[in-house]
């Protein structure tokens, strides 16, 4: 069984893979791969013989399904005039501190800056032999369990919300040198293993597609939740229990000058 994540870019030829494999003793040893093309690693994943994969991007546009007046809006509690263009899985998460990028719906206009999840869009779609994950219950959240698989072995996930369920706080930003840390070390403490030189050689974006892995081992090893609506796309993350919200941790001290 291969684990596949895959950090998406806005460069078409620039989506990374890595995956992790088990070996005894509790190792899951990673490979990365050079970035290639969304076809590229299309082709490249279903030469596997069996896999598991989750990408880091939305696997779909938004349904506005919380917009104003709907009736899921009460369910899940929203407030008025909050999340209105948010997908579930989003909004599920930005109020538990866990904040994501805007996905646009089908009919609305695209920022530049959102190139990257129409790369995922297609990402997904050369992914399409590999079922999408769909939970069985009639729910918006909750554990991955055993068997996930039986309902898909293709799933969305986020890298920064994956650290912070790992670590239980939100760290500080990975380009600092106690962000790349906290997130090396919950990799390591979780059974990744780098053999070509560590962790610590890797790219920010071979870090992420690491975590999004770790996320496919998860839903294979029913050791993960998910969080959304089945029919916009749910967020698959590698953690039990989800806890209501994920703040830092304190500033250091700073001694004043006199």
């Amino acid at each position: 069984m291969r684990y596949c994540g895959i950090d998406v870019s806005a460069r078409a030829a620039n989506q990374q893979l890595v995956t992790l494999a088990e070996q005894g003793a509790g190792a899951l040893v990673a490979t990365f791969h050079p970035p290639r093309t969304p076809e590229g690693l299309g082709r490249t994943i279903a030469g596997f013989d069996e896999v598991v994969v989750a990408v880091d991007a939305p696997s779909g546009p938004r349904l506005d399904l919380l917009r104003p007046g709907s009736a899921l809006r009460i369910a899940l509690g929203l407030p008025d005039g909050r999340y209105e263009r948010m997908r579930v899985c989003d909004a599920l998460l930005f109020r538990r501190g866990l904040p994501l990028y805007p996905v646009p719906s089908a009919e609305q206009p695209r920022s530049a800056w959102q190139d990257w999840m129409q790369v995922g869009f297609e990402l997904f779609a050369a992914l399409g032999e590999q079922q999408l994950y769909h939970p069985p219950e009639a729910a918006y959240e909750g554990r991955v369990g055993e068997g996930a698989l039986a309902h898909g072995r293709l799933c969305e996930t986020y890298p920064d919300a994956i650290f912070c369920t790992l670590l239980g706080h939100r760290p500080s930003a990975k380009r600092t040198p106690s962000g790349l840390q906290e997130r090396i070390a919950v990799l390591k403490l979780k059974g990744v293993v780098d053999a070509d030189g560590g962790l610590w050689r890797r790219t920010l974006d071979e870090l992420d597609a690491c975590a999004a892995a770790y996320a496919a081992y998860g839903l294979a090893a029913g050791v993960g939740s998910w969080v959304g609506h089945p029919d916009e796309g749910v967020v698959v993350l590698p953690s039990l229990d989800l806890r209501d919200r994920y703040d830092k941790l304190p500033a250091p001290a700073r001694q004043a000058l006199a």
